[in-house]
């Protein structure tokens, strides 16, 4: 689970902003070094192709389906960038991209030495870090995305780009404020799944390889299978007779229709959510496994069907009347020849294999080289996916522009479930999980309804089949979106007993107990995801915030700094070891580490917020200002910084600033105690004792009675009447 939570809370007795991570990636490193201008279209172009990745040994036999298998879409899927000649425009002004919610400048650019970076940038500062590009991911038939690598694990890059508007944009997903991951979002071995080869995943990582054996592209595995017995067998001569099927390899061409479309729709069946059937691993799967014996795909019911998104060939071609009336006969391969780019002539026989030109009629105008495709399968938008045209595979006589679509139903149905025979007993477990991930990834309109349907049936398998790990931990991740971190510290608790050897559901157990209170239990979770993972960042960042509750802020620092030797450009981090400073009131050192993590990021509006507050601390209320609007420019809301500036500018002789800041505190949080106390006491400093007393009379409407409101009620009716009370 990704989440950040404010450790210090708006009261009395403020304290600085620190953070706990739980699970978000690290930014990339920010590099000493000025990067090198960006080469030209021309320099980039240099660079030598070749085939992605070629199956050297399936070549020897058939060079002809290899060669022209890495020349369609999925031979072009994953490739190291020199790989293959680029198609992007590297010009400054067309390969720089802001992202408008944040402000933040993104850049894709190469260096003289032939490396693709991205950057990114804040304007009005020096700030800059870069992550090179390892992978670069998609044919450029419709888009390019790009892969790093941070803290040893593999992220996305946040630009991509969009070969038919030949633009650079945010990568999808990464556009609205709360979505931007930066360089933080990691690419999960589901997500390889269907755009790479199978790649063995590190145990205890989100997206860490063993890059010794990373695959570099889709190769012939993916719908032949394991081929060493085939190729082992041919070498020493061996081979089934004449006309018969090879037991040593698999031919779709031999499988019935249903089960050849199962080798498509490993990839093009996309459905909401993926839930491996017990057992099964996304970095382990071999084809002549039936699909529906290794994952359930799950997807809403509504009324239409699925919507169009950018990998629902096999969902939309479902709903045509030429599948439904084929008898199964109609499928993926039926208009496409995997071994080679499609043409128009191949796709037009495809069609006219069952309709004859005359079943058009004579107003239709068929012409001899007609595109079939072209008028009864429409192209455009996805609503997935920006900037792209691409094919729906739903076939009509008169195919709608524009459909009207009601809301998804939080119902959800298993795709594979009809040919699936077995597995039943745990079908509710992978619906529940479903459910969950739905909520999780976030890709539905209506995501979020699904999380307490999700907690519910999670609740009842997991009392039905009390052994099952994934459904426990799920649980876990539900009730904690929920807030209920006792429940959640129950269900994590089941799931690592189950499965102790996970150090990042141990990381999730240690923020439940935490949130509880529990800090002991808290620490001994976190010291044993460590003992598992020893090089676990987010492990010895959230054992130095837990020691730190706990009053030992030496061994705190400790933890702190083996967090900061892993991940050295983190403004997190930073941040927690000025907040732990500042717990032992240390001030010096507290603004150091401060100013520290303004220098890692400036965009983390709270970086500016603790500096201010060391400020004030130490007397400067003033220079406290500039920060502090700094942090309110980024997030104009934010409770800690409208409650400090107000204080700083009541110090400093501004008090209708202050009231301004203070009203919008209230507005912001009208429980908020301490913005009443502050407010009342601006008022006062101005000489207006009445609206001094009507804001603790609201106080104690909207607060309730409180000790420090009675407090100040008697010390404001104490004050001289000629002169208002005392700072």
């Amino acid at each position: 689970m990704s989440r950040r939570v404010v450790l210090g809370a708006l009261a009395l007795a403020v304290t600085v902003v620190g953070c706990r991570d739980a699970g978000e990636r690290a930014p990339a490193p920010v590099s000493a070094a000025a990067p090198a201008p960006p080469a030209s279209q021309a320099q980039v172009a240099s660079a030598p192709a070749k085939s992605p990745r070629p199956d050297d040994a399936c070549a020897d036999c058939h060079p002809d389906e290899v060669e022209g298998f890495a020349r369609t879409g999925m031979g072009r899927a994953l490739y190291t960038p020199r790989s293959t000649p680029p198609i992007e425009d590297f010009a400054p002004e067309k390969a720089t991209v802001t992202h408008a919610p944040s402000g933040l400048v993104y850049r894709a650019f190469v260096d003289e030495q032939g490396r693709w970076w991205q950057a990114e940038s804040m304007p009005g500062t020096s700030y800059e870090r870069k992550v090179e590009v390892r992978y670069v991911i998609g044919s450029g038939n419709h888009t390019r995305s790009y892969i790093g690598e941070v803290e040893g694990e593999l992220i996305q890059l946040p630009l991509t780009w969009y070969s038919r508007r030949k633009i650079w944009d945010m990568s999808p997903g990464y556009e609205r404020a709360d979505t931007n991951y930066r360089f933080a979002r990691p690419v999960i071995p589901q997500c390889l799944f269907c755009h790479n080869g199978l790649s063995p995943a590190r145990p205890g990582t989100m997206a860490g390889y063993d890059m010794a054996k990373f695959a570099e592209g889709i190769g012939c595995d993916r719908c032949h299978g394991d081929g060493a017995e085939h190729v082992k067998a041919r070498l020493a001569g061996g081979g089934p007779p004449a006309g018969q099927a090879d037991p040593t390899i698999l031919n779709p061409k031999r499988l019935p229709p249903q089960k050849q479309h199962r080798v498509c729709e490993q990839c093009h069946l996309q459905g909401e959510a993926r839930v491996l059937l017990d057992g099964q691993r996304w970095d382990a799967y071999d084809v002549r496994t039936p699909l529906e014996d290794f994952v359930s795909i799950w997807s809403p019911k509504q009324a239409g069907g699925p919507e169009f998104t950018i990998a629902s060939h096999g969902q939309r071609l479902s709903l045509s009347a030429c599948a439904t009336k084929s008898d199964g006969r109609l499928g993926c391969t039926t208009c496409h020849n995997p071994h080679r780019p499609d043409d128009g002539a191949s796709k037009r026989a495809a069609c006219l294999s069952c309709h004859q030109p005359k079943d058009c009629g004579d107003e239709h105008g068929l012409a001899a080289d007609a595109d079939c495709a072209g008028c009864h399968m429409r192209s455009g938008g996805t609503s997935d996916i920006p900037h792209v045209t691409f094919t729906d595979h739903f076939i009509r006589k008169k195919p709608k522009a524009d459909e009207t679509r009601t809301a998804p139903s939080t119902e959800l149905v298993d795709m594979l479930a009809a040919t699936r025979v077995g597995h039943g007993e745990k079908a509710s477990v992978r619906e529940a999980i479903a459910h969950f991930e739905v909520f999780r990834f976030g890709h539905s309109r209506n995501g979020r309804a699904h999380l307490p349907l999700a907690r519910q049936l999670l609740t009842e398998v997991t009392e039905k089949f009390p052994d099952d790990a994934r459904a426990w931990r799920a649980l876990g991740g539900a009730s904690a979106s929920m807030g209920n971190a006792k429940a959640a510290a129950e269900a994590y608790a089941r799931a690592t007993a189950l499965a102790p050897d996970d150090p990042l559901a141990l990381t999730d157990l240690a923020d439940a107990l935490e949130a509880q209170g529990r800090l002991k239990e808290a620490e001994e979770a976190l010291r044993k995801a460590i003992a598992l993972r020893e090089d676990y960042r987010v492990a010895w960042g959230n054992l130095g915030n837990n020691l730190q509750r706990q009053g030992r802020h030496d061994d705190a620092e400790q933890a702190y700094a083996r967090a900061d030797a892993l991940a050295p450009f983190l403004a997190l981090t930073a941040n927690n070891r000025g907040h732990n400073f500042l717990s032992q009131g240390r001030l010096d050192e507290a603004r150091r580490w401060f100013e520290e993590a303004l220098r890692r990021d400036p965009s983390e509006f709270v970086s500016h917020f603790n500096v201010a507050f060391t400020l004030i601390e130490g007397g400067h209320p003033a220079e406290a200002l500039a920060p502090l609007d700094r942090a309110l420019a980024r997030s104009p809301d934010f409770p800690l910084g409208l409650w400090l500036r107000g204080r700083a500018r009541l110090a400093t002789g501004d008090t209708a600033g202050s009231r301004d800041d203070l009203e919008r505190l209230i507005a912001v949080e009208p429980s908020n105690l301490a913005g009443y106390l502050e407010l009342s006491k601006a008022y006062a400093e101005a000489g207006d004792r009445r609206a001094a007393q009507a804001v603790l009379a609201r106080a104690m409407v909207t607060v309730g009675p409180r000790p420090e409101i009675a407090t100040a009620i008697q010390q404001l009716n104490q004050a001289p009447a000629s002169a208002p009370p005392s700072k």
